[in-house]
């Protein structure tokens, strides 16, 4: 199995190099796909110099994530990669985890040649959730995935449209839909950073709250409002998901006024259709 592994970087700190270097050696190529604004050159010279198969691939700014994984299951595909595991700058491996993990992918995509994305259980995730608990999900997170390159660019790759925000679950839901098969390997564990999340309560019950700045919630709601046209099957799951942060933006968060514009003029784009980068 010829696998190489991916990483998109933006504004990322010193710390990812250790980051990278706990996959690095588990695969054949990894191509660090730069995402950021302004090229850290003291920082990239050290990823590129701390393992020996690091490809800096330049984005020449914020492309936004579609674009940047795109251009990574382009770069893998050019040099014959079977197989792509895509990770956050934030996300990293322990132990043997790795090792096991691709030992268990390369099983899955021999007995099933359906199977275009496998996922791994992650830190993040809460163990009495059953969406995430699922060994054949309807959607996973790139970080710690495995993708299979040609199948994933024969159905088109990531909607760049999209920029940031529901382009990794639009990827599955199309892929689902084009008869490709998902799987996640829950035994095992990747260590991923979910933020620091905003703890409330209201009406005597605790919850969370992202926290995300106005330009983000602008990506939220402008894209899961398109997932709601364009694939009917989750418009209750993300109703339920947008009702959800917009409550929780009012009750726990700050810049409240600023947020709810934002908010609503991502849902009036998505019914304008216009997507792509939001210039602000």
């Amino acid at each position: 199995m010829r696998i190489a592994g991916s990483v998109v970087i933006y504004n990322a700190d010193e710390g990812v190099v250790d980051r990278i270097s706990s996959y690095a050696g588990e695969v054949q190529k990894v191509f660090v796909v730069d995402n950021s604004d302004t090229p850290d050159e003291e920082l990239l010279s050290k990823i590129e110099s701390s393992c020996g198969n690091i490809e800096i691939v330049p984005m020449h700014g914020n492309m936004g994530i579609a674009a940047a994984l795109n251009a990574a299951l382009n770069k893998a595909s050019e040099q014959g990669m079977d197989y792509l595991l895509t990770m956050d700058d934030d996300s990293y491996f322990t132990g043997t985890t790795l090792r096991d993990y691709l030992a268990r992918a390369q099983e899955i995509f021999a007995q099933d040649g359906k199977v275009i994305q496998i996922g791994i259980h992650n830190s993040g995730d809460k163990d009495d959730d059953l969406v995430v608990n699922n060994e054949n999900p309807d959607w996973l997170i790139t970080s710690g995935s495995i993708m299979a390159v040609e199948n994933s660019i024969a159905i088109g790759g990531f909607l760049e449209m999209l920029f940031i925000d529901e382009v990794d679950r639009e990827f599955c839901y199309r892929a689902i839909d084009k008869g490709f098969k998902l799987r996640r390997v829950l035994d095992l564990t990747m260590q991923h950073n979910l933020g620091q999340p905003i703890r409330g309560r209201f009406l005597g019950r605790s919850f969370e709250a992202m926290g995300h700045g106005k330009v983000r919630k602008y990506y939220i709601f402008r894209n899961c409002t398109y997932l709601m046209k364009e694939y009917p099957r989750v418009r209750k799951a993300y109703r339920h998901y947008l009702l959800a942060t917009w409550v929780k933006t009012i009750l726990a968060e700050d810049d409240k006024l600023n947020k709810i514009k934002y908010m609503r003029m991502g849902r009036r784009d998505a019914r304008k259709g216009k997507f792509g980068k939001l210039e602000v």
